[in-house]
């Protein structure tokens, strides 16, 4: 009685080890479609079909099952054979195809920015070339600028000399002007002076002649 009962613990244990939950990933083998059933054997319902390479979570295995936990969250049955711990070659191509696609846009890309990068250094250095030359021409107008400025400083301060220089004259013309009426009306009065001497002087003379010829005709009588 106990071997038996030892015997059944025995089985048990197994069947609980080999039911316990084995949480991994594994993927669907390069079939091409496999059935996901409700229960772990062959008359059991399906509940859908799986693409091959579809990535799915083993939840535990049983005699040739596997019970599995779908991308949805859907949980079922499939036959353990038709299970891979490895992503199936045609998933694996089609994910090869995609990179391959994707990096030959991004170097298409890159090969257009290469281009456009190209395009813009030398219209930079186009700019920069003619940023040049307009600053030189720039340079040059300001040297201009500066030699007109100090000529029309040198200019400005020369006429102003002039100005001095022309309001001295004017002063000294007005003040020989002055002087030269002074004069003339000194040589006015000089003139008249003369005269009336000179006429003081013959009036001197003539008097006693004249004085005489009426003495004589006086006598005369």
């Amino acid at each position: 009685m106990r071997y038996r009962m030892g015997l059944i613990a025995g089985l048990a244990g197994l069947l609980a080890v080999s039911s316990v939950a084995t949480a991994a990933t594994r993927y669907v083998s390069d079939e091409l479609l496999i059935n996901m059933r409700s229960g772990a054997g062959t008359g059991y319902r399906i509940m859908r079909l799986l693409d091959a390479g579809s990535e799915v979570d083993t939840l535990s295995e049983n005699d040739g099952w596997t019970r599995i936990r779908a991308g949805d969250g859907a949980t079922g049955y499939v036959l353990t054979r038709f299970l891979s711990d490895e992503v199936a070659a045609r998933t694996e191509l089609e994910q090869m195809k995609t990179q391959v696609s994707e990096l030959q846009n991004e170097n298409a890309n890159l090969k257009s920015e290469l281009a456009e990068a190209r395009d813009g250094s030398q219209e930079l250095g186009d700019t920069k070339r003619e940023l040049v030359n307009e600053n030189k021409a720039l340079s040059s107008e300001l040297q201009q600028i500066r030699e007109t400025s100090a000529d029309a400083i040198r200019i400005g301060d020369e006429n102003e000399k002039f100005r001095e220089q022309l309001l001295s004259m004017r002063s000294d013309n007005e003040r020989l002007r002055h002087q030269n009426g002074a004069l003339q009306s000194r040589r006015e009065g000089m003139k008249i002076g003369a005269l009336i001497m000179v006429g003081g002087i013959v009036v001197g003379l003539l008097l006693p002649l004249f004085r005489r010829g009426r003495k004589g005709s006086w006598d005369s009588l």
